[in-house]
This record gives structure tokens, C-alpha cells and sequence, in this order.
């Protein structure tokens, strides 16, 4: 069954994240808004879960930035990758919703293809800036940003993601902050961070 765009949702990015990724998406993927996620560092709500009948399950952070701390965002991030809750959690920031969707979504549909139509990816490409096609290449990296100017316009694009999927030979900052997190028996992930802080390991 088709994802349907069944508002309200929690904001107008998240609203307007939903109404043009429907166009593109794939008939059998369940999109979840609002999606509880327990750890062992409380429980955490992720904007939407993207999930595929083969199991692969994808969070979606729309980020307005008043209301974020990106220190403590990827804490939270990895209590839930570190117990596999998600494969991947992509935090796009409102900016970016708002005036570079193509460029979002085009480089959703090339990490995550099984979210996608079949046709997606080709339809997406011919809008899509020249930037994010050329960020998109490196598929091991976490942080997908370029500079743009168009016309009088001009800013940064910046997508960010976090993935129980790393590359041999390399770590990530969220596998030592939920390795911390399970020493210590867990706790109010405010006093986990400032316990790792005042340990000095950070």
C-alpha cells in the first residue's frame, strides 16, 4: 500500500518532507511519524521511521535549529543505533527541506535506494544540482554538504547521517558514546554525557 500524506504532523518541515518524498516513494515502504524508540538512555522519538518489507528501517530527523543540540543529538542518536532499533538515521535540516528538497531527496534515494520507485532516482537526478550528485559518490561518508549560489541565492546544503553500516577499519563517535553509555548500566542521557565529559575521556 502506498505512503499517504495524512496530516497533521508535528511541524510544517516534517509536513512538507512527507508531501513531496510520496512521490517518489516505493509502494511497499510504511512510513511511521512520531516513532518511539526505548533505550537504556530513556526513550526517544524519532520524526519518522522509513521501513521496508526486507527489514531495513531508516529514521528521519527533519532538524529546525532552534530545537537542536548537535552534541546531544548524536548521543541520542547512537543509544538507538547501538541497539540496532534503526539501520540509519538521516537528520536533514529545515533549510534544506524548505529550499533544496530535490537535493534531499535525490540523495536519500541514491544511499537508500529500497525507499524509492524504481524510477526515482533517474527522475530526481534531472533536477538535482550538480553538488549533491558529486557529494553523493562518496557513499561511505557521514556528512553530505556543499555551497551553493543560485542567482542571488547562496547558502550551504548539509545532510547528516549516522549508520549501523561503517566501513571495515573505521569508527564512528556514536559506537564509543553507546559503549560508554552500556558500561555505566545506562541513565538520564544528560548525566551519561556529563559523567563521559567529567571522566575526561572527551
Amino acid at each position: 500500500m502506498p505512503v499517504t500524506f495524512a496530516p497533521p504532523y508535528d511541524s510544517p518541515i516534517e509536513t512538507r518532507f512527507v508531501e513531496l518524498y510520496i512521490n517518489h516513494a516505493d509502494d511497499d515502504v510504511t512510513l511511521t511519524p512520531q516513532h518511539a524508540t526505548p533505550t537504556l538512555c530513556g526513550n526517544f522519538i524519532c520524526d519518522f521511521l522509513l521501513a521496508t518489507p526486507d527489514g531495513r528501517r531508516v529514521g528521519i530527523e527533519c532538524d529546525g535549529r532552534e530545537f537542536h543540540d548537535p552534541s546531544r543529538d548524536e548521543w541520542r542518536d547512537a543509544m538507538i543505533l547501538g541497539e540496532r532499533h534503526l539501520d540509519a538515521i538521516y537528520r536533514i535540516r529545515g533549510t534544506d527541506i524548505n529550499h533544496r528538497m530535490e537535493d534531499v531527496l535525490y540523495l536519500l534515494a541514491s544511499l537508500e535506494p529500497q525507499l524509492f520507485h524504481n524510477r526515482a532516482l533517474a527522475n530526481l537526478e534531472v533536477m538535482a544540482s550538480e553538488e549533491v550528485k558529486k557529494a553523493s559518490e562518496d557513499v561511505d561518508q557521514d556528512f553530505f554538504h556543499y555551497r551553493y549560489r543560485s542567482g542571488i541565492d547562496e547558502g550551504r546544503f548539509c545532510v547528516e547521517r549516522r549508520s549501523v553500516d561503517v566501513p571495515p577499519g573505521q569508527r564512528r563517535f556514536w559506537q564509543a558514546a553507546y559503549r560508554y553509555a552500556d558500561s555505566i548500566g545506562g541513565g538520564q542521557l544528560d548525566e551519561v554525557i556529563a559523567r563521559y565529559r567529567g571522566d575526561g575521556i572527551l
